[in-house]
C-alpha cells in the first residue's frame, strides 16, 4: 500500500514539472537546442561571408551590426578561429575574415566548432537496444543534413527567398 502511495506522489511531481501556469502541458520542450554561442556564431560567420571588402571586420563593428556585446563576440570568434573557420588579422585595419571560402564551410563545421560534437544523446547512453538505434539514426541524419549545407548554399537560398519580384 505504501508503495502505491509513493508511486502516485512521484508521478504527480513529474507531471507537474511539465505543466505550465495554466496547467496545460507545453507544446514545445526545452531540450535539443543550440546555445546562444552557437546562434551568435552562425550570425558572425554569415556576416563575415557577406562582407566582401578588402579589410577585415573589427569585433566592434560586428557587435554593432549584430547587436551583440564585443566581449561575448570575442569568445565566439576565438572558438571559430581555433576551428580554422575564421582568421584574425592584426593592425590598423585588423579584425576577422573567413579563413575558407563560403562553399568550403558547412553548418556542421560551425556547430561543432561552437557546441562540440553533434550529439543529441551522450554516446554512452545509446546502448544496444532499439532506443539506442533510434538515437543513432536521428543523429546520423542530423549530421548528414548539417554537412550537406554549406555557408554559400545557405546564403544563396536566403537571398533567393527574400529577393523582391515585381510583376507588372
Amino acid at each position: 500500500m505504501q508503495l502505491k502511495k509513493a508511486k502516485k506522489e512521484t508521478a504527480g511531481k513529474a507531471s507537474k514539472a511539465w505543466k505550465t501556469k495554466g496547467g496545460a502541458v507545453p507544446r514545445f520542450g526545452s531540450g535539443l537546442s543550440v546555445t546562444t554561442k552557437g546562434r551568435y556564431g552562425l550570425r558572425v560567420i554569415v556576416e563575415l561571408a557577406r562582407h566582401t571588402g578588402a579589410n577585415a571586420v573589427a569585433l566592434r563593428d560586428l557587435g554593432t551590426r549584430l547587436d551583440i556585446s564585443e566581449k561575448y563576440l570575442w569568445h565566439v570568434a576565438r572558438l571559430l578561429a581555433a576551428a580554422g573557420l575564421i582568421r584574425a588579422e592584426r593592425g590598423a585595419y585588423g579584425g576577422y575574415r573567413l579563413a575558407k571560402p563560403p562553399e568550403a564551410i558547412t553548418l556542421l563545421d560551425i556547430v561543432e566548432a561552437l557546441e562540440g560534437p553533434c550529439q543529441l544523446v551522450p554516446a554512452a547512453e545509446h546502448g544496444d537496444g532499439a532506443a539506442g538505434y533510434a538515437w543513432r539514426e536521428v543523429e546520423t541524419a542530423l549530421r548528414e543534413k548539417l554537412q550537406s549545407l554549406t555557408l554559400r548554399a545557405v546564403l544563396e537560398r536566403h537571398d533567393a527567398q527574400t529577393s523582391l519580384h515585381y510583376v507588372i
